[in-house]
């Protein structure tokens, strides 16, 4: 993945070598759990993040309705310990991309 600021339309094709075999050329990458993309906007770490949150409480609901019904407490303890810290990985990173409308949707 190639990063730079540079704003100038010119070719970001470069090709790398290792072990005289050319490496593969990618937009995004994911490192340390946060997905970067090239010019760190985040859009799909944003996108990753919400939707792993969602297939939780999904199964969370699932595995409560099974159980007759869980008290406040008890889902306010599994939001704290289990979904919370799932949405809020690495926030120092990305939070400023959360100044725009459309990832404070997500």
């Amino acid at each position: 993945m190639l990063v730079s600021r540079r704003k100038r339309k010119e070719n970001k094709n470069i090709t790398v070598y290792l072990n005289n075999k050319s490496l593969e050329q990618v937009t995004q990458i994911k490192y340390l759990g946060i997905i970067l993309d090239h010019k760190f906007r985040f859009h799909d770490h944003i996108t990753y993040a919400a939707e792993k949150s969602a297939k939780l409480i999904h199964s969370l609901s699932k595995a409560g309705k099974l159980i007759c019904g869980i008290k406040h407490e008890a889902i306010a303890t599994i939001y704290k310990g289990a979904i919370l810290p799932q949405l809020t990985y690495g926030a120092p990173v990305w939070i400023e991309a959360m100044n725009f409308e459309h990832n404070r949707h997500k």
